[in-house]
């Protein structure tokens, strides 16, 4: 169920700005406030070699998709990949310069079993149309925006939400490098409340995108046959 326009005033005002998550996840754990921003990509390409961490993987998970592409459905928090850059949605275009596109998910995991070394290589490709967008609170008009379903449906005039180009028709996918596909309205908004400073850090994509591809990675089902840990 989505928050109704009138229950997120937090947005046209300060109320509600010291709330915490109701589903009681934090941004960061308690005693570590530091997070990692993703480094710029030429061309949204990223060349990486990942040094493994001490259970022998770099923290991904990826899902073969209908379209033959193999993509990042999870990122574990400061592991090796998210400290690299990788984040949720990205395409992994190869690994150990083996192209992955057309290629089935079992060739995928026979890459990862030969893989022998302290380390992966992979040649990953940003989500598609990502934006990152850093809004900070106005005392009077609040961060500026509404969203429903995670969609920005409203962005204030006059406001950091607008001069940072924030718009209409826009899905939030990350809330200070949180994943918030698949999580309701009130739960997001309770993050953004949680933001340290009045500042929130959103990662959008267009609508037309999201739906497109994005809704494919928060299937309730999680099936074996076509995950990948790596």
């Amino acid at each position: 169920m989505s928050v109704s326009w009138e229950q997120q005033d937090l947005f046209v005002s300060s109320s509600g700005a010291n709330r915490t998550p109701r589903n009681g996840r934090g941004l960061v754990e308690p005693g570590c406030p530091v997070r990692i921003s993703r480094f710029a990509a030429v061309d949204g390409i990223r060349e990486l070699l990942i040094r493994k961490g001490e259970d022998g993987k770099i923290g991904i998970t990826v899902r073969h998709i209908e379209e033959g592409k193999i993509l990042i459905c999870a990122v574990l928090r400061r592991s090796p990949a998210y400290l690299a850059g990788l984040r949720y949605g990205d395409e992994v275009l190869s690994l150990e310069d083996e192209p992955l596109v057309g290629q089935t998910v079992d060739r995928v995991r026979e890459l990862v079993r030969k893989n022998t070394r302290n380390s992966i290589k992979l040649r990953t490709k940003d989500k598609p149309g990502e934006r990152y967008v850093t809004v900070v609170r106005d005392e009077e008009k609040g961060y500026g925006f509404r969203f429903v379903d995670g969609e920005i449906t409203f962005v204030r005039a006059n406001t950091s939400a607008q001069r940072q180009g924030l718009e209409r028709k826009l899905q939030i996918i990350e809330v200070n490098e949180e994943v918030v596909v698949g999580t309701k309205d009130e739960d997001i908004e309770a993050i953004i409340c949680g933001s340290d400073g009045g500042t929130v850090t959103l990662c959008v994509v267009p609508v037309k995108v999201y739906r497109q591809l994005f809704s494919r990675l928060s299937s309730i089902s999680n099936d074996s046959l076509t995950l990948v840990e790596l």
